[in-house]
């Protein structure tokens, strides 16, 4: 089986940790995903690629019950807000194991999207973090 990236250039792994790839102007401090050449909010051309934060919270969600062209149902889909204030849109998986809820803390993982004949095609999804009990 053969791993594909879904699109070049979103993600990259070091040391079996993913990262986002975005990008921040460096004379507006706006940042980006994905990452842009220009930024969109001041029209600068002093970009610079960072690696976006590996967890957020979740910002909103919805779960699809309807199959798509690769994905069963039921799958949740939303919006996860980075602390560099981007909102990233994702597919959220294991939902069915810790119920979500807005503003619980969410991490990036790299999973097996889908397979294509003999490869697997490979991307970004969030899975809610296991909530913290206070003594």
């Amino acid at each position: 089986m053969t791993r594909i990236l879904f699109k070049e250039g979103l993600f990259e792994e070091i040391e079996g940790k993913p990262t986002l790839i975005g990008s921040k102007c460096r004379s507006c401090g706006q940042a980006f995903f994905p990452s842009k050449l220009v930024c969109l909010n001041c029209m600068s051309t002093e970009v610079e690629l960072i690696r976006l934060s590996r967890d957020g919270k979740l910002y909103t969600y919805t779960t699809v019950y309807m199959n798509s062209e690769h994905f069963s149902s039921p799958y949740t889909i939303g919006w996860i807000e980075l602390r560099e204030g981007i909102r990233i849109f994702s597919q959220i998986r294991g939902w069915q194991e810790q119920p979500l809820r807005i503003g619980m803390d969410m991490r990036i993982y790299v999973e097996t999207l889908w397979q294509n004949g003999d490869n697997e095609v490979v991307g970004f999804v969030f899975r809610p973090q296991p909530e913290r009990v206070w003594p």
